[in-house]
């Protein structure tokens, strides 16, 4: 009588086993799905779209920097605010040149203005972050930047508005249109040379 109720149990045991199995290997095989997919999309994405040396913010900072006129030589952005610069644009604004932390302090902004002004007349640029939109699953960033000149001669100037758009491809993030720098002026014209004064030959009658 033992042996009945032994079976049933076994039989049980077996059948949840068996079960359990199953739901393992559906599991397991839904996660290898996943992975694969994910696999497959970074491969579609790029390798160069995953480092951190090249980001759609610093990418736009950089392009924004170039086209920007008159040609920045120093740069600000607004620290401690919403508008400030994010870490890759920061420090592509540090490679490109002398940074400076601004503040919306009146008191703090004029200290910052007579410091460039030590330093010399280059022309100095705010640069402002707008905020970044993706979209095609990620594989497509717009981020939008403005900003202002901060002291010398340009002081108030407002820099372009733009939304600069960032798209990765197989080998990896890059400008969909990329600015074209802004031109020299050209130089003024030579001054012409006077011609010598004209030295009249006195008539002379013949003898």
């Amino acid at each position: 009588m033992t042996t009945r109720p032994y079976a049933c149990n076994g039989s049980i045991g077996l059948t949840v086993l068996f079960a359990a199995a199953i739901v393992t290997a559906a599991a397991c095989g839904g996660a290898s799905k996943d992975l694969a997919e994910q696999a497959s999309n970074n491969q579609a994405a790029g390798p160069g779209c995953t480092s951190s040396d090249t980001t759609p913010v610093g990418l736009a900072v950089l392009d924004y920097i170039k086209a920007a006129m008159p040609t920045p030589q120093r740069y600000l952005t607004a620290a401690g605010t919403d508008s400030a610069v994010p870490d890759e644009g920061f420090k592509v604004l540090q490679d490109k040149g002398p940074t400076y932390f601004y503040s919306s302090d009146p008191k703090a902004q004029q200290q910052i203005k007579d410091k460039l002004a030590s330093v010399g007349p280059y022309a100095s640029l705010l640069v402002v972050y707008r905020g970044k939109a993706d979209a095609d699953n990620g594989n497509l960033v717009t981020v939008k930047l403005g900003g202002h000149y901060v002291g010398g001669e340009h002081d108030g100037k407002a820099g372009a508005e733009r939304s600069i758009q960032v798209k990765c491809d197989s080998t990896g993030w890059k400008l969909t249109a990329p600015s074209t720098p802004p031109a020299a002026a050209p130089a003024k014209p030579a001054t012409p040379a006077a011609a010598p004064p004209t030295v009249a030959t006195p008539n002379v009658a013949k003898p």
